[in-house]
C-alpha cells in the first residue's frame, strides 16, 4: 500500500530519529502508531539497512520493553509491546543480528517469567530461533533456559490447585477478574512459594 510505503521511506530515512520519537512519544496512541509503521514497514530487514535498522531501533525496543511493565489485559500498552515482540520474532537470523543477539536472548528470557502468556509465547520462539541459528554462542546460555523450563514444571501442581481454586472462589462470588489476572496471580504465588 501506499501508506505502508511512505511508512518505510520514513523509517529508512532516519532510523535515529524514529528511535527517538518511539521513546519520547507523548501517549500510547502515538506509540502504537509508530510500532505499527515499523511492523507494516518490516520488509526494510531485508535490505542492506538492516543493519542501521538494528543498530538505532533495537535499543529503543529493548528499551521500552526491559523498563515497560507487563499487561495482563488488553489495551494499548500490551498491544505496543507485543508489536514489538512480533517485530523481534520476524527479524532474520543472520549475521548481522548476532551482535544483538545476547541482549535480545536476555530481555526474552526476563519477559518469558515476567510478561503475559501472548508474549511470552512470542519470547520462546524468539529464544528457539536464537538458540538454532546461534547455537555456538549461545551454549552457555542453554542452561538458564532448562532452569526456568524446571521450574515451571517444579511449580505445576501447586499452580493447577491455586489456578482451581481461584476459579473456584471467583465462581461462587460472581464476575471476578478475568483470566488473564487470575493467571498473573497464581504465578505470584508460584514465584513466593519458590523463594
Amino acid at each position: 500500500s501506499r501508506a505502508g510505503r511512505e511508512a518505510a521511506m520514513l523509517i529508512t530515512n532516519n532510523f535515529e530519529a524514529h528511535a527517538t520519537r518511539l521513546l519520547r512519544a507523548e501517549n500510547l496512541q502515538q506509540r502504537q502508531q509508530l510500532v505499527m509503521e515499523m511492523r507494516d514497514s518490516i520488509e526494510i530487514v531485508h535490505t542492506a539497512e538492516y543493519g542501521n535498522f538494528l543498530r538505532h531501533l533495537f535499543p529503543a525496543f529493548y528499551q521500552l520493553l526491559s523498563e515497560g511493565t507487563p499487561q495482563f489485559s488488553e489495551g494499548p500498552e500490551q498491544k505496543v509491546r507485543n508489536m514489538l515482540l512480533e517485530v523481534l520474532n520476524r527479524l532474520p537470523n543472520n549475521e548481522t543480528l548476532r551482535p544483538h543477539v545476547p541482549m535480545m536472548l536476555s530481555l526474552c528470557m526476563k519477559l518469558l517469567e515476567t510478561d503475559n502468556e501472548e508474549n511470552a509465547v512470542i519470547c520462546l520462539r524468539i529464544i528457539f530461533d536464537l538458540h538454532k541459528n546461534f547455537r555456538p554462542t549461545l551454549e552457555r546460555e542453554v542452561q538458564p533456559f532448562l532452569k526456568f523450563v524446571e521450574r515451571i514444571y517444579r511449580g505445576l501442581p501447586n499452580t493447577v490447585a491455586l489456578l482451581f481454586s481461584d476459579k473456584e472462589s471467583a465462581a461462587s462470588a460472581g464476575p471476578g477478574i478475568p483470566r488473564t489476572e487470575q493467571q498473573h496471580a497464581a504465578e505470584q504465588a508460584q514465584a513466593r512459594v519458590q523463594q
